[in-house]
């Protein structure tokens, strides 16, 4: 079975969380390019710190990949990030991973490792 193949099944197999539709949340990860570009990015995933325990972590699940949208634009680094928006159940299939929810994001700023790594 291909790796694309079993990530969708994942997907189907995680809803997500409806309660959240609409919600303002803030949320700490690392952003990850869509396309190859690296400056004034305006759609990106948002990804946890994978666990350093093995030398292959497993791929996020769909439920901890957020898509997020940004008009205003930013520049992505290595630093974790807080993102800020309104959160949407919005399955989505990509390349790199699927991912479930969908931020319109107001607001970026760069986080520390320790508030990233304290959900570990």
């Amino acid at each position: 079975m291909s790796d694309r193949m079993l990530s969708m099944q994942i997907a189907d197999c995680v809803p997500g969380n409806f309660g959240l539709e609409g919600s303002i949340v803030q949320i700490a990860g690392y952003a990850h390019p869509i396309e190859f570009e690296f400056r004034d990015v305006k759609s990106f995933l948002l990804v946890p710190l994978l666990s350093q325990k093995c030398r292959h972590p497993l791929a996020p699940l769909p439920d901890q990949v957020i898509s997020v949208e940004f008009p205003e634009g930013i520049d992505i680094t290595a630093d974790p990030v807080w993102v800020t928006g309104k959160i949407f159940i919005h399955p989505t299939q990509r390349e790199l991973a699927p991912s479930i929810y969908r931020i319109e994001a107001s607001e970026i700023v760069t986080a520390t490792i320790p508030d990233v790594s304290a959900g570990e």
